[in-house]
């Protein structure tokens, strides 16, 4: 099976990158090599003609690739259940020149300024909640679920190196009829995606990113459609042909999707690739890629330190999990004591990296509050506060997990008196527009929040429509848009980038709260503690 792919970038009318992949699809002969009935992941060290095994998924049937120096292979069920003998078949070469892109690339951000580094923790490892939406309603769901895994395991290898764990939190099979009308221009059907995910689905099903499957042939050579650096936004969406019979050749697909919307472009010749090709080729050749590009992992750092995506650093509980359990992938899931990678991975004594159990004596493998395989004592502080609005966090002696974290009051005076304590923040407009654009930027003048009463796009209070601006009342000016000067502007029609934080202080003993001024009785409830904090806070 050969694909190609190309990727062109156009304008979405919300002003957002979108990038299209295109397929040529051609079947080629398979010689069978042998039969296996069952294998596991495997590193070969002393045999260097082996470069890689990768197993997609023990617990689905062994569906799978493998590769030595100068072929690959695939492992597929000799049977429709998959029970039973299974057949190693060559992934044949076969000579066409890919097609590629014709339109230049241009960076998400090309229009956007120098942004500051903005992560608010370690970039020690990241997670995506995807919810996968399968449009498969004539097809078996346990069919539909098992290819989902195979191919959300591919992705997982391939974010791997990337330090990013894909989270599969949710999967919709449409099996009655589609939610959606889904028709063949990709354009049409990802903007009705995206706005039955943000007017459905968000409302249901907590995730981060969210991608559509379909069967349906699009127009021309596209089997994908996503938007650009755009996760954690109303536009963390993509749309996916199930153009090719292998689960790692649309996870492939996904990968190259997911990547735009981290704020990936298509590699150029200047990118370094160790492999043939790389995830974001413009062209996919009959090799799978299955590792990102130097430009890909810088672009990912910039869109990180840049756009700050927080819902990444969320990571999922192990009961958010639907995808079945693998011991290896660094992530601990439901069945396990911990995980600590792969064999040649793992450097951590508390755990087995072959059984994902603790070794003996262990109490623990992992967690802010365990050292040496031990569960720390009480009196140590997990987690120090990180401003005056903040309070430490001590373990309880009886957990490997650092407790909640906790704050003082919200409406607390901080900043010498200047501002007022929000959910362990002290929110004030010159950090904000610091945050935003820059050191050398600063709050603009009052004549600039005046015209927030406007309602036009760049001033306003409330938008309760993409296209509908509300102007604000004469006392809630200065909790609309937030106004910076020596600063670039950014037009995301999508998310309010510049609006005033909620807590920001907007007069004596007011903040701003839902982009209206109000006391801060009215917005922290003050003769009721509990309803301030909602459980968190100190006083």
């Amino acid at each position: 099976m050969q694909t190609f792919l190309e990727a062109t970038r156009t304008v979405h009318p919300n002003h957002l990158g979108i990038s299209i992949f295109k397929t040529v699809v051609r079947r080629v002969c398979t010689s069978k090599l042998g039969i296996i009935s069952e294998y596991t992941s495997l590193d070969y060290p002393h045999m260097p003609h082996f470069s890689e095994i990768v197993l997609i998924s023990k617990m689905l049937h062994c569906r799978g690739y493998f590769q030595t120096a100068e072929q690959r292979f695939l492992i597929e069920p000799l049977s429709g259940d998959g029970d039973g003998d299974h057949a190693v078949l060559k992934y044949e070469n076969v000579t066409n020149t890919p097609s590629v892109c014709g339109v230049t690339n241009t960076s998400w951000d090309e229009n956007t300024g120098d942004f500051p580094p903005r992560l608010s923790k370690s970039r020690s490892r990241l997670s995506v909640r995807v919810t996968f939406i399968s449009e498969k309603a004539d097809s078996d769901v346990n069919k539909v679920r098992q290819r989902v895994y195979e191919i959300i395991n591919f992705v997982n290898a391939v974010y791997k190196p990337l330090n990013t764990f894909i989270a599969l939190t949710g999967l919709e099979i449409w099996t009655d009829s589609d939610k959606i009308v889904v028709t063949a221009p990709a354009g049409e059907t990802l903007d009705k995606f995206t706005s039955w995910r943000n007017d459905v689905l968000m409302k249901r099903q907590r995730h981060d990113n969210a991608h559509l499957i379909t069967g349906i042939d699009f127009d021309g050579a596209t089997v994908g459609l996503a938007f650009i650096g755009t996760l954690c936004s109303g536009h963390s969406t993509g749309v996916i042909q199930d153009h090719n019979p292998l689960a790692i050749a649309v996870g492939a697909t996904l990968s190259h999707e997911m990547g735009h919307n981290l704020g990936m472009n298509h590699d150029s010749s200047s990118c370094i690739c160790t492999d043939s090709t790389c995830i974001m080729a413009a062209a996919l050749s009959y090799n799978i890629p299955r590792q990102f590009s130097s430009c890909s992992v810088g672009s990912l750092e910039q869109y990180l330190n840049s756009r700050n995506p927080e819902c990444l650093l969320n990571k999922p509980q192990r009961i958010e999990l639907i995808q079945p359990a693998v011991c290896g992938n660094g992530f601990l899931e439901t069945g396990e004591e911990c995980d600590c990678g792969s064999v040649t991975e793992c450097t951590n004594p508390c755990c087995n990296a072959t059984t994902c159990r603790m070794t003996k004596g262990s109490e623990c493998a992992d967690g802010e509050c365990c050292q040496h395989c031990k569960v720390t004592d009480a009196s140590y502080m997990c987690r120090p506060k990180h401003d005056e609005c903040d309070l430490p966090e001590y373990c309880t002696g009886d957990s490997n997990v650092c407790p909640e974290d906790v704050f003082v009051v919200n409406g607390l005076p901080c900043k010498n008196g200047n501002s007022y304590c929000y959910n362990g923040q002290c929110p004030r407009r010159e950090d904000q527009c610091i945050k935003m654009w820059g050191a050398n930027a600063v709050v603009a003048s009052d004549w600039c929040y005046s015209q927030n009463k406007r309602g036009l796009s760049y001033a306003y209070c409330k938008r309760p429509t993409n296209d509908q601006y509300i102007g604000c009342q004469t006392e809630d000016i200065m909790c609309g848009k937030l106004f910076c000067e020596n600063a670039t502007f950014y037009s995301d029609r999508d998310n309010d980038f510049g609006q005033v934080d909620t807590g920001t202080k907007c007069g004596e003993e007011k903040v701003c709260s839902q982009n209206q001024c109000v006391s801060l009785e009215v917005a922290y409830k003050a003769t009721n503690c509990s309803a301030k904090c909602k459980g968190h806070g100190v006083s």
